[in-house]
């Protein structure tokens, strides 16, 4: 049988498979047909295939859509392939492809421009992003009239020599530029979009269709990221893409070894790993493949070289991962491929999977009694639960903070263990001890914590901080894994504990607002306030008694108030309340109001006092921002201005308002409008009584 342009249709197929790079076997699999049935319509043994057989073919070939494709007139090859189409390439030099022809884009800020748009698609790259990215030193003046001409000539390029739009255009936003076209015209888009197939076919137990799929993703790469582009090359989403790529050369290497095709995978293989030479994970498995194809001598040679540059470069071992290949390659414990596989090990049982290390489970006891906070829990799992269906991107990170006491701890452990399924490959919890009596734990710190969880020994943990980040990103990369950093103190310390990307995610909690941490690190926060009037009622009804507390509902109400809502204090209360079982709820609210809050609920446990909590925050503040926060709780009146303040501390008002943003940021003033700033009822009386004692608390006392 012939196509409509006398092309003998079994070598269309073939040539068709040839260019997708699959064996009859990968074709059979994908169109649901037997290898017979490929092989008997590529030698043309066939000649009248069923219609949908060859619409079967056509899916599995990449020809989506066309259910009739083996009756077109083909010009000089039988479809144009996702390579002929128009499109624009970052995953490997920077190219505009249109009318069959590739445009190399040789101005460099039309480069950066370009190249930030396809990092940003199908979403807009902002004008101060874009800005940043042409001018990083700054500006200039003429700025916005040259990203105006920039993008013209960009449209320019983009366009066949037409006025009309075209297939690729570049409209505006309000608030920058964004491409418009189909996500098939951006080869990253393209990758991600075949790296999700893949990971369905996988999760079904597809393990052929997958391998293929996975082929096809790789395929869109024709080198290093962003090659002639190095500027965007540490972009989060440039990080996150690169990241994604070497978890697809992972998975290929796996499912190819578990299919006993090994050699399919060995070229691919050894171009990602000679990019990456310091990827475990890649150089494991590039001595497994080469071993399995027979190569065994190059294989203890990978490994030679591997632990030559480890030694030389960090001063460490190689890891138990590439120790574990490096075993099974001296033991020929391989997935040998059936026509290489050694005769005297034909007929044994297959090899045992590679030895896992239990996943970690790190995360603390939750709170014994919590109530309420249902929105909240509802926000953190809409923002940090992985989408199975998504292609794997930026690490997605939330911040939760709020005033000392409020239970921000309480409420991420909480989710965290209601989530643990979720992030099969573990969790990870580091208390940073941002605010706490003992000292601080710097980032290299956690690092090490982290990477001994990861079976990591602590020789092989590198000693400067970047090289460990760098190390804890390559552990983490292919994991769904949960990473909770408890009190963190600010950005600095987070900012090496953020995976590079894939599907794990990162739950801060924090005094600070770490506005540097959102800007820069595409953080999220979550502002957590006080418990409601139902919430604090059903707290104490857990803490005291329901029968105790519905006994005196005005004076539990009371109570909730004097204790502003915050369940530290609530909590300490209920401590105090049952030593006394026979004392009613009023008698004690008059005992605090009498004493005072700070001095009722002062105890001998000091990290859970309600004092040492606001003591921890007000040390931490500069000296002048002490004095300010201290003026402010004498101030009568419920709502504080720039003016007032400026004139308290007798500054001017740019430096009174810095001071304010400061104590917002430090979660110890609620800023209500642009120049009303609020301090919370229970936060005043603890200001106040320190304003009465008149010293402020030393900061070398935490």
């Amino acid at each position: 049988m012939e196509n409509g342009a006398g092309q003998p249709l079994g070598e269309r197929v073939r040539w068709l498979r040839r260019r997708a790079r699959l064996t009859q076997y990968d074709l059979s699999e994908l169109a649901g047909i037997s290898v017979r049935a490929v092989r008997d319509i590529e030698q043309g043994r066939v000649r009248r295939p069923r219609t949908v057989t060859l619409a079967r073919l056509g899916g599995a070939l990449g020809l989506d859509g066309d259910d009739a494709w083996w009756q077109r007139r083909p010009r000089q090859e039988p479809r144009p392939g996702p390579n002929d189409l128009p499109g624009i390439g970052i995953l490997g030099p920077l190219y505009i492809r249109r009318d069959g022809a590739v445009t190399d884009v040789q101005a460099p800020k039309l480069r950066l421009l370009l190249a930030l748009l396809a990092l940003r698609f199908p979403q807009a790259a902002g004008f101060e992003e874009i800005t940043q990215a042409l001018w990083p030193d700054g500006p200039p003046r003429s700025h916005q009239g040259l990203i105006y001409t920039y993008v013209s000539q960009l449209r320019g390029l983009m366009r066949s020599g037409e006025p009309s739009p075209g297939p690729l255009e570049l409209a505006r936003t309000h608030g920058g530029y964004r491409l418009v076209t189909d996500r098939a015209h951006v080869d990253r888009t393209r990758f991600e979009d075949l790296v999700a197939r893949t990971r369905e076919a996988r999760t079904a137990g597809r393990a052929a269709e997958a391998l293929a799929l996975t082929r096809r993703a790789l395929d869109r790469w024709h080198g290093s990221l962003l090659a002639d582009v190095p500027q965007l090359r540490q972009d989060p989403a440039a990080v996150a893409v690169a990241g994604l790529r070497v978890e697809s050369v992972l998975a290929y290497a796996d499912l190819a070894m578990e299919l006993r095709r090994p050699r399919q995978a060995l070229h691919t293989l050894r171009s990602v790993a000679r990019e990456e030479p310091l990827h475990e994970g890649l150089q494991a498995r590039l001595m497994l493949v080469l071993a399995s194809c027979g190569e065994q001598s190059e294989a203890l040679g990978v490994f030679a070289c591997v632990r030559r540059r480890l030694m030389d470069e960090l001063g460490v071992e190689p890891g138990d991962e590439i120790r574990r290949a490096h075993l099974r390659v001296l033991r020929q414990q391989l997935p040998w491929p059936d026509e290489a596989e050694p005769p005297a090990r034909r007929h044994r049982e297959p090899p045992s999977a590679p030895v896992r290390h239990a996943a970690p489970s790190q995360l603390p006891n939750a709170a014994g009694v919590f109530v309420g906070r249902a929105a909240p829990l509802a926000e953190l799992s809409r923002r940090l639960l992985p989408d199975p269906r998504a292609a794997a991107g930026r690490a997605p990170v939330t911040l939760v903070s709020g005033q000392p006491g409020v239970g921000k701890t309480a409420l991420a452990v909480r989710w965290a263990h209601r989530m643990r399924d979720r992030f099969p490959d573990g969790q990870l919890y580091a208390d940073l001890r941002g605010h706490s009596v003992r000292r601080a734990v710097t980032a290299h710190e956690a690092l090490r914590q982290f990477l001994r969880a990861l079976a990591v020994p602590d020789g092989q943990v590198p000693a400067d901080v970047d090289e460990a980040a760098a190390l804890y990103r390559s552990q983490l990369a292919g994991r769904r894994m949960l990473v909770v950093l408890d009190d963190a103190r600010d950005e600095d310390q987070v900012r090496p504990l953020i995976p590079g990307g894939g599907h794990s995610a990162v739950l801060v909690t924090s005094r600070a607002r770490m506005p540097g941490l959102v800007a820069r690190d595409g953080a999220r926060r979550m502002d957590l306030g006080v418990l409601t009037s139902g919430e604090t009622y059903a707290l104490l009804a857990e803490l005291l008694g329901r029968e105790r507390v519905d006994a005196e509902p005005a004076a539990a109400a009371a109570l909730g108030m004097l204790c502003g809502g915050l369940p530290l204090a609530l909590r300490v209360a209920a401590a105090r309340m049952a030593e006394s079982p026979g004392a009613d709820l009023a008698q004690y609210c008059a005992k605090l109001r009498e004493s005072g809050v700070f001095h009722e609920l002062d105890g001998a446990d000091l990290p859970s006092s309600l004092r040492f909590a606001f003591d921890a925050s007000h040390a931490a503040l500069p000296e002048p921002s002490r004095r300010l926060l201290r003026l402010l709780g004498m101030t009568p009146g419920l709502h504080v201005t720039v003016g007032v303040a400026a004139e308290l501390a007798g500054s001017p008002p740019d430096e009174a308002r810095r001071m304010l943003r400061g104590l917002v940021d430090a979660s110890l003033l609620e800023q209500r409008a642009r120049d009303r700033f609020v301090m919370p009822d229970l936060l005043r009386g603890y200001v106040a009584e320190l304003a009465e004692r008149r010293e402020a608390v030393p900061s070398d006392q935490y």
